[in-house]
């Protein structure tokens, strides 16, 4: 995706960047992981970005939380590496689709 990196000339050009300043929403949900269950506190766009990363992939939510926890380096944070993963993840897609000269 391009990005447009031109100087708006009038204020309605700006995005909304008012959400920025707000505290993020964040939400609290219960995921089993190997047979345990396990509270996950996130923010919603990232509960977004997990949902829409599981819907891309033919998974789960829980699945793709399972496959996350099992990946992860031990000592970090579940929280932490969904994040990461998250990110990571549209990072990635980002890559693949200006490789495309898109």
């Amino acid at each position: 995706m391009k990005m447009d990196r031109r100087i708006p000339r009038a204020l309605d050009e700006m995005a909304d960047l008012s959400s920025l300043s707000a505290q993020p929403v964040v939400v609290s949900r219960s995921v089993s992981l190997g047979g345990r269950r396990a509270s996950l506190r996130l923010e919603a766009t990232i509960w977004d970005g997990l949902k829409d990363i599981a819907q891309r992939e033919g998974k789960s939510v829980e699945a793709l939380c399972a496959d996350i926890d099992a990946s992860r380096t031990q000592g970090i944070p579940f929280a932490t590496s969904v994040r990461v993963y998250v990110l990571n993840y549209f990072r990635n897609a980002g890559s693949s689709f200006s490789a495309l000269g898109n």
